[in-house]
């Protein structure tokens, strides 16, 4: 049975978190409030409570309008499942096997929800293992962002926001007043220093500098005092749709924390280091993936997916027919997204793999180089994604990657 997983919170933090539990084959709901006031709507599932549903880097959430028929809707629809009902409800249909409490209230004093699980994460400040939470993850910007902690509380709220474009906490506007907030705005325009943005019960409310919405809180929202409302990047090349580098890093941490695979070094054979830091090559374990899929990405439709994306598709598990599946839709919701014709087929075949026989494209290329020749030992005693690799090299016309996969799987292949 699939991880039973209960975000709390639709903002770019909870939304990331809900995003990557779901690739890693959790069956997972969303609550929050009837209309919640996050303003980063292109970064997060927010507009799914307004609209009924909504697609971050190619995953859906979807309204559930009934908690009573929640697990048969999870198993249909197979998206996100969003909903407004009480964390007490959704847990006792859902019966979670885990509860991530990523609201980010800041200065409120978080709930202590361990009667509605058996592990509660408690996302930054305010959470203390033992106390609130199971175990609590580090938000604050720092070298710590994302860090697992087990026997300490988070980092209390402290300092500025980080520098976008230059600009600090000037290019957000936060509310005055409770109230109601009206705007006919929508993320990504372009708005000058002082333009109307929307008003907060009838007052005018101003962009706070020039540059694009990256942030806008939804029309008709009751926000409370101090809510962000409207955020501005002045960047010349502003990107405000698609997972944030920050929610990425801790919702990595929230998978640790429930014991799921994380980081990059598995996805990367020592020959392929070269390319880890800036992941712009495909490494095989993700070719694997597409071929597991029965889809081809080219280099360079790889390379328009931003980063955050990147490593989410690299570091979450496609080995079951499920993941696969899971995978296979949003590969190609992304390229309905950017406007590509469609991903071409290939033969959706785990490859290749041969752990009895070396096939003759490996033995026909170890003949041809010198002390290279391969056991049949060796060939059965490598792992399936070692066997992928070698099989896929042996087409190749350059062969450095080939001897560099040798060398690193059975000691042979040095020129």
């Amino acid at each position: 049975m699939n991880l039973r997983i209960l975000v709390l919170g639709c903002g770019d933090v909870g939304s990331a978190v809900a995003h990557r539990l779901f690739l890693h084959g959790a069956d997972v709901v969303i609550a929050d409030t009837d209309e919640p006031a996050h303003h980063r709507r292109g970064m997060a599932f927010t507009d799914a409570w307004f609209t009924g549903t909504a697609t971050l880097e190619g995953v859906v959430a979807q309204s559930v309008s009934q908690t009573a028929g929640l697990l048969s809707t999870l198993a249909d629809m197979d998206a996100i499942a969003r909903t407004s009902a009480s964390p007490a409800e959704v847990a006792a249909v859902l019966q979670p096997d885990a509860l991530v409490d990523a609201r980010m209230r800041k200065r409120a004093v978080p709930d202590d929800l361990r009667a509605l699980a058996p592990i509660v994460v408690g996302l930054g400040p305010g959470f203390a293992p033992g106390q609130n939470c199971t175990v609590a993850i580090e938000t604050a910007w720092s070298e710590h962002l994302g860090e697992v902690l087990r026997d300490r509380p988070a980092s209390p709220l402290a300092g500025e926001p980080r520098a976008l474009g230059g600009a600090g906490r000037e290019r957000f506007v936060y509310a005055r007043d409770a109230g109601v907030w009206c705007t006919a705005a929508r993320i990504d325009d372009r708005v000058a220093n002082g333009a109307p943005i929307g008003t907060l019960d009838g007052v005018p409310v101003f962009a706070p500098l020039s540059g694009a919405l990256r942030g806008l809180t939804h029309d008709g929202v009751t926000v409370r005092v101090g809510q962000k409302l409207v955020e501005v990047d002045p960047s010349a090349q502003a990107d405000n749709h698609g997972l944030g580098a920050r929610p990425s890093v801790i919702a990595r941490g929230v998978a640790r924390a429930l014991g799921l695979p994380t980081g990059l070094a598995h996805a990367f054979f020592g020959f392929e280091a070269e390319f880890m830091a800036t992941l712009d090559c495909m490494p095989m374990s993700m070719r694997r993936k597409l071929d597991r899929c029965g889809l081809k990405l080219s280099l360079e439709q790889w390379r328009t997916f931003p980063r955050p994306l990147r490593e989410v598709l690299l570091e979450t598990p496609a080995e079951t027919p499920h993941a696969i599946a899971r995978l296979a839709k949003l590969l190609r919701r992304r390229a309905q997204q950017l406007g590509w014709a469609g991903l071409p087929q290939v033969r959706g075949e785990d490859a290749i793999d041969s752990p009895h026989a070396i096939p003759p494209a490996v033995s026909g290329r170890c003949s041809l180089i010198p002390k290279s020749s391969l056991s049949l030992a060796q060939w059965t005693g490598m792992s399936p994604l070692q066997r992928y690799a070698l099989v896929k090299l042996a087409g190749h016309q350059n062969g450095r990657n080939w001897h560099g996969a040798l060398d690193e799987f059975a000691g042979i292949g040095h020129r």
